[in-house]
């Protein structure tokens, strides 16, 4: 499969990755695709931070990023890479304090090396690892995740770092949010009833 030159991935160019990627590889890169993390915070996940039965994933910043207080958050844990950590879980035997991808796994030359590899192989151009992480971004925002939760899902300090996401979301939900907006503003049939027997009331006792 021939892919396009760009920052995110489709739908297909994302099953194109999981089966051009080598044996024991998937569950990270799945880490990067499903989760958003940054590379640096997800070689420095360990199973602590991992609660499989809750669907969620504890970040702490990372290896390689600068800590921020919005670095630290929850992100849910989807079914690809609920089942992808579950195998992992099974090959790898662990402590709560170890890191989920420790030796190989966790080096990020040899980790960049692979990604190269794979993209080679799922013939995908240009595509870096980081890229991975706009793939989530993207995604959500297609999905219609509103931008204050991406922001938090993201880890960004600001939502100016979210925004770039929101072009892609799709306008079709302008309808859907300009219904929602007049419903706030619209009064249920029942008050309107009784308000327009208040304003007809005066009315009513003039004439009589």
């Amino acid at each position: 499969m021939k892919g396009l030159t760009k920052e995110w991935l489709s739908a297909a160019e994302i099953e194109a990755v999981r089966l051009a990627t080598p044996s024991g590889w998937w569950p990270l890169v799945a880490m990067l695709i499903y989760a958003g993390l940054r590379i640096g915070e997800a070689l420095a996940l360990r199973w602590s931070d991992v609660q499989l039965g809750l669907r969620q994933i504890a970040v702490h910043g990372g290896f390689h990023e600068l800590k921020t207080e919005s670095s630290d958050r929850d992100v849910p844990i989807p079914d690809p890479l609920a089942e992808a950590l579950v195998a992992h879980a099974l090959q790898h035997q662990h402590a709560p304090a170890d890191l989920v991808f420790p030796g190989a796994l966790g080096n990020y030359w040899r980790v960049r090396r692979v990604w190269l590899e794979t993209c080679r192989r799922a013939g995908i151009a240009d595509c870096r690892l980081h890229d991975l992480r706009h793939t989530f971004g993207v995604h959500a925002a297609r999905s219609g995740v509103p931008l204050a939760r991406l922001q938090r899902l993201m880890g960004h300090a600001s939502p100016t770092m979210t925004m770039r996401y929101m072009r892609h979301a799709p306008n079709g939900d302008f309808a859907a949010d300009a219904a929602r907006i007049a419903g706030s503003m619209s009064l249920p049939a029942s008050a309107m009833a009784e308000t327009q027997l208040k304003l007809d009331r005066p009315r009513l006792v003039s004439a009589s």
